[in-house]
């Protein structure tokens, strides 16, 4: 399945690395309309300060998730599936709008040089060099407008600063007077800041590009630049013609819009009933679960609000904010109580002796409990606040989506000698679901002392201890095979003994190394592939071919000149194989029906080649009694320990079934109505593919972790495009245009002469075959996609270009 998610900030990114976690299967693609990584825009803040330093506060992002930036979606096309940038367009199966708000202003400041918006990358950049010896004018009163005060509080680049609030309040209406004095009075204590509440712009003077001065109700300021902090509007411009929607895109309990494959989140999404709107983190995180469990069907989950713990990022002093879901600041029933100590002010809104609020100035309330108080609805005493303070023993709160406090935290990074963000990702899910903590959890990393030999050994530590125990579990499972008995007496000497006699031995040291890389294990399992290897023919293995041109056996029978692959394939205890064993007549039937008889339960079936079901099956026979293949097939899959799909054949008909595939071919999933082959398409398969697969079931005694089409991660989880060593030359836009060219001597981009490497998932361009020698798109000849089965077979081979509307990135 393939999932788009349309959106570049910290809810797309947890959305993408939650679905690798909940479905690695799955194809997970973000498109963005920045020209960077996502990256964390709580922390904008920290851009103002040093606009180069984007990549600390970029989000981490699972490495299989695909990027496309600088790409802004201006329509969809729900009946096609396709989003459209002015550049691409992109297919989806399942798509997710996370494009989040845009800022509001008060007048159009396009094309002015001294006005900003504070919003993203490009807004700090702005802000950083236009604020330079400015009078800078900050317009709001909400969380942005004030930590975007308090950073630039600590620059010596503005000549002052003036904070526009048409209200009479900071932050938030309910404020206490005396909270607000305090705020007010630990800004204004820089003598450049300004505060002017009930006041608001009324015009500016404007030359060129640039406003010379800005007229207020209560003055004038020259030599200004204007930041507006005053709200945000839903980003949801691309879908007002195509979906339901109001302020924002219109969606259900279950986070899905009027169209039953797009779903929608965060700031973009307004739920139908009650207009809820999200507007913290931790609400877009929980929309966005409540998203991939209907979207994967995992589970029917409804978005429910829940008491958020919130607070303003600022150095000047510490601010936080419990709220219920069914606060109302407007309700003549709230009561508000009001504990001071110094510059420590906790300020309780009670209704109907239920606690609705708390906000808290230099606060040391345990806000977790207050949270649970909150939700518990249980009636309060007023008293019980006086008396009864919910101090933390464990410091303040600095993760509240974890339920983290300071002290915690500390512990953890001494106990694990934690010296980076990264490494606390093992003990910690602390500052990795909304990301807000991120900088405050990095700080209390660098502030807490470590003894950097001592990390260095706890870490080598950990590796060595997880690595041994894999290891043993692999050489216990080795040993189990060495216990079995199969019909071919082979042993670990012969198979040396053949590799010396062809004098291999190197080269099958170096194919070892490969295939252990290939198949994504550390080098330190270079020791039990190797035992692995020669323990392969301890596996029975029955192989039966149907209707195929025997591609995939002729791959590795050759003896000529035999490769490692070769060797090790023979090595392989082919109990039955058809096509070798055909001049024993009966004797290979008698053979088959032991196997079946001796070792049911225990043997691998390989099968090669389509399936016939036209006219019964009777398309194809085999054997002295004219068994159909798909009767035999049926018969001898039905107790295997395994069934192994090899080739674009067995995988979905493959050429056999191609158009008008009279023979009625199918794959053998398909004809088995079985969800458990492993499949291995190619035209023919790499033999390290098969090898590889086997020697992951003998050593882990399990096959590798699959992709959504049963096929092994390991080998089919590259895109031919992204690994090709012609791939400069496509970004370059330097391609063959006519066989024998100018561009076809220097080894160019093979895709305008039909080459299909960006539609091929495969490793073909990164093992190669004959030995790692060449592979098709190297000799010249460009990719078909054999791999993706019999659609390589009807279209892409048939088309040098497909037809308009299917070049989906």
């Amino acid at each position: 399945m393939r999932i788009v998610i349309v959106g570049g900030g910290i809810a797309a990114v947890y959305i993408a690395n939650t679905l690798m976690e909940s479905a690695p299967e799955s194809e997970i693609l973000i498109v963005s309309d920045e020209k960077h990584p996502p990256y964390d825009r709580i922390h904008l803040c920290k851009l103002v300060e040093d606009c180069k330093c984007v990549d600390s506060i970029e989000l981490e992002l699972h490495s299989k998730v695909k990027l496309e930036l600088d790409q802004k979606i201006i329509s969809i096309d729900p009946a096609q599936k396709r989003v459209f940038s002015e550049h691409a367009a992109f297919h989806y199966d399942k798509l997710i709008l996370a494009t989040g708000s845009v800022p509001k202003t008060l007048f159009d400041i396009s094309g002015i040089q001294n006005a900003a918006t504070f919003r993203s990358q490009k807004d700090c950049e702005a802000i950083a060099k236009g604020m330079v010896g400015k009078n800078v004018i900050i317009v709001g009163a909400g969380p942005i407008a004030l930590e975007l005060l308090d950073t630039l509080m600590r620059s010596d680049a503005p000549q002052s600063i003036t904070l526009l609030v048409r209200k009479n309040y900071l932050y938030s209406e309910v404020i206490s007077r005396e909270g607000l004095e305090l705020i007010r009075g630990i800004f204004e204590a820089d003598s450049r800041v300004s505060i002017r509440f009930g006041d608001q712009i009324v015009d500016k003077e404007v030359e060129g590009n640039v406003i010379t001065k800005v007229l207020t109700k209560q003055g004038e300021i020259d030599n200004p630049f204007i930041i507006f902090g005053v709200g945000i509007d839903p980003n949801i411009p691309y879908a007002r013609d195509l979906l339901e929607c109001d302020k924002g895109i219109l969606v259900d309990e279950r986070m899905r819009t009027s169209d039953e494959n797009i779903y929608c989140v965060g700031e973009a999404a307004q739920l139908r009933a009650g207009g809820f709107i999200a507007g913290r983190v931790k609400e877009c995180t929980i929309q966005a679960d409540v998203a991939i469990a209907n979207l994967l069907g995992t589970e029917s989950k409804i978005f429910k609000e829940e008491v958020s713990i919130d607070g303003l990022k600022v150095g000047s002093f510490l601010f936080a904010d419990v709220t219920a879901t069914d606060f109302n600041p407007k309700d003549p029933e709230n009561e508000t109580i009001l504990i001071t100590h110094g510059d420590r002010i906790d300020q309780y809104i009670v209704n109907n002796d239920r606690l609705k609020r708390f906000i808290g100035i230099n606060t040391n309330i345990d806000l977790l409990a207050l949270k649970r108080l909150i939700e518990t609805d249980a009636p309060i005493d007023a008293a019980y606040l006086y008396s009864n303070r919910l101090m933390s023993e464990y410091g303040k709160l600095v993760c509240s989506c974890e339920g983290v406090h300071e002290l915690e935290l500390v512990e953890i990074i001494k106990e694990n000698a934690v010296t980076s963000f990264a490494e606390l990702k093992e003990h910690s899910k602390a500052g990795r679901t909304c990301g807000r903590c991120k900088q405050d959890i990095c700080a209390i990393i660098s502030a807490t002392p470590v003894d950097p030999t001592e990390a260095a050994r706890l870490k080598q530590e950990r590796l060595d201890a997880a690595t041994a125990a894999e290891l043993t579990k692999v050489r216990a499972r080795i040993d189990k095979y060495n216990s079995l008995h199969p019909k071919n007496q082979l042993n670990p000497e012969n198979f040396h003994e053949a590799l010396e006699s062809f004098e291999m031995s190197r080269e099958f040291n170096r194919w070892v190394s490969m295939i252990t890389a290939s198949m994504h294990l550390h080098p330190q399992f270079e020791g039990v592939v190797e035992e692995g290897v020669t323990q392969l023919n301890k596996i029975p293995i029955i192989w039966l071919e149907l209707s195929d041109c025997t591609g995939n056996s002729e791959a590795f029978i050759k003896t000529s000149h035999p490769k490692v692959d070769d060797l090790i394939l023979k090595y392989i205890s082919l109990d039955y194989h058809e096509l070798l064993m055909a001049a024993s007549g009966d004797q290979s039937e008698s053979a088959l029906e032991s196997i079946l008889h001796n070792d049911s339960g225990k043997y691998v079936l390989i099968v090669e080649g389509a399936v016939p079901l036209g006219m019964d099956g009777k398309f194809l026979r085999i054997g002295p009694k004219g068994e159909t293949g798909v009767d035999l097939l049926r018969r001898v899959a039905k107790n295997a320990a395994a069934v192994i799909a090899v080739g674009s054949c067995a995988y979905d008909g493959g050429v056999v079934a191609a158009a008008p595939n009279p023979t009625g071919a199918v794959g053998v999933a398909e004809a088995l109505d079985r969800s458990d082959i492993i499949n291995l398409p190619g035209c023919p398969t790499n033999p390290i593919n098969i090898v590889g697969t086997l020697l992951q079931y003998i050593m882990f005694e399990e096959f590798p972790k699959l992709d959504s089409k049963n096929r092994p991660e390991w080998a089919y989880g590259f895109r031919v495009h992204d690994n090709c060593e012609r791939r400069g030359h496509y970004d370059a836009d330097e391609f063959v245009r006519e066989w024998g060219d100018e561009g076809a001597k220097k080894g160019w981009c093979l895709f305008e002469m039909g080459c299909k490497g960006p539609y091929a998932d495969l490793n073909c361009s990164l093992v190669k075959f004959n030995e790692g020698t060449s592979w098709p798109v190297q000799a010249g000849h460009g990719c078909f996609a054999c791999g993706q089965g019999k659609i390589a077979f009807d279209q892409y081979a048939n088309n040098r270009k497909l037809p308009e509307g299917e070049n989906e990135h």
